[in-house]
């Protein structure tokens, strides 16, 4: 049996519910067939998703409206960072704490309301000939399409397939036993995390601790009681062209989680919005060109964070020095005057905060 549409979106993760939404949403007219495959079962893909910190910008939602806020676990109001050498900065940011995997189910449930269908399964190969995408599936039936979204994730089969390498990185977190500080989301920089940080973010009753794994050093001490292990995989800082003939990669796939803050919901989402938009007017590389004009892929985060991961503790606490007393008039003088060599890294800062979450 040979299943055909018009969209074929592979992964239902942030990128994949935003692209079979808005793939639906945008067609007015109802003239595509949209399916979403995706190869979990309910009950593994809530395991699969739960890891992650969960924190989106309140900006998100103005990225993708008209979705909106859903399946809120807190509000966050401010940012807490321990620099070494006792540096401690505190700022405001308005945001959220999601249960993520209700909220994208969430998403792909009004998908499936505007007449999308969604197909448990798996992709096993694909080609393209002539415009024509022929998909294999796990269970030995075929898909044929004339454009692929490829949101399968960080460890994506279709880009490797294609023979696009992409930067990995493997995190893990714990969810503990204690009450967290609410409406807060802290961030801990030692030079052992290598260009990233460990964080501490509330949710609920318990609290989210997580960091990158690091082979040499992977056992951080957790002083309180563990109530899950989770690890999960993230891809960043792009990879070159996000559109293969009808094949467009988003989100993890893609590796389009910030390389700073390695948060990838916005991200995901919002390419996955512009990949559909594309495809509404069948110009694929306008998501390609969108993209790459997207402050999301200024590639300041990826020079800041090779620099970061070779800092030490004394650069790390040194680069930070002007900031120690909080972001303003005067400290941002400062850095221009006394810091200049970390003037590229501080502008990364500044649209990570805009764009990086």
């Amino acid at each position: 049996m040979i299943i055909e549409c018009d969209v074929l979106v592979v992964g239902a993760g942030p990128a994949g519910s935003s692209a079979a939404f808005f793939s639906k949403f945008l067609d007015a007219d109802n003239k595509r067939k949209i399916c979403l495959l995706e190869r979990l079962d309910n009950r593994k893909y809530l395991h699969y998703h739960e890891m992650c910190g969960e924190g989106v910008s309140e900006d998100l939602f103005r990225d993708i409206s008209p979705i909106k806020p859903s399946y809120i676990v807190e509000k966050i109001k401010k940012v807490r960072e321990y620099w070494p050498r006792d540096i401690e900065i505190e700022t405001t940011m308005n945001g959220y704490i999601i249960d993520r995997p209700r909220f994208l189910n969430g998403i792909v449930n009004q998908y499936v309301k505007l007449g999308g269908k969604h197909i448990q399964n798996s992709l096993v190969d694909f080609a393209e000939k002539e415009r024509e995408i022929k998909v294999k599936l796990c269970d030995g039936e075929f898909l044929k399409t004339k454009y692929l979204i490829a949101a399968d994730g960080a460890n994506s089969s279709i880009r490797k397939k294609l023979g696009i390498k992409g930067r990995v990185k493997p995190l893990i977190q714990y969810v503990v036993d204690e009450e967290p500080e609410h409406d807060t989301m802290i961030f801990e920089y030692d030079e052992k995390w290598e260009g990233d940080y460990k964080w501490v973010f509330p949710h609920g009753e318990t609290t989210k601790v997580g960091f990158p794994f690091l082979k040499h050093r992977d056992r951080e001490k957790i002083e309180r009681k563990i109530l899950v292990k989770q690890t999960r995989i993230v891809g960043f800082g792009g990879i070159g062209n996000n559109v293969h003939g009808n094949i467009l990669l988003v989100g993890d796939a893609a590796c389009h989680s910030n390389p700073i803050t390695k948060g990838g919901i916005r991200p995901g989402m919002v390419s996955g919005k512009m990949a559909a938009e594309a495809i509404n007017i069948d110009n694929p590389l306008e998501y390609d060109e969108k993209w790459k004009r997207s402050d999301f892929s200024s590639p300041l985060f990826l020079q800041a964070f090779n620099r970061l991961k070779d800092m030490d503790n004394r650069e790390l606490a040194w680069h930070m020095k002007p900031f120690r007393k909080g972001f303003s008039f005067f400290s941002t003088i400062k850095s221009l005057l006394f810091y200049r060599k970390y003037l590229e890294i501080y502008k990364a800062y500044d649209l990570s905060n805009k764009v990086g979450w």
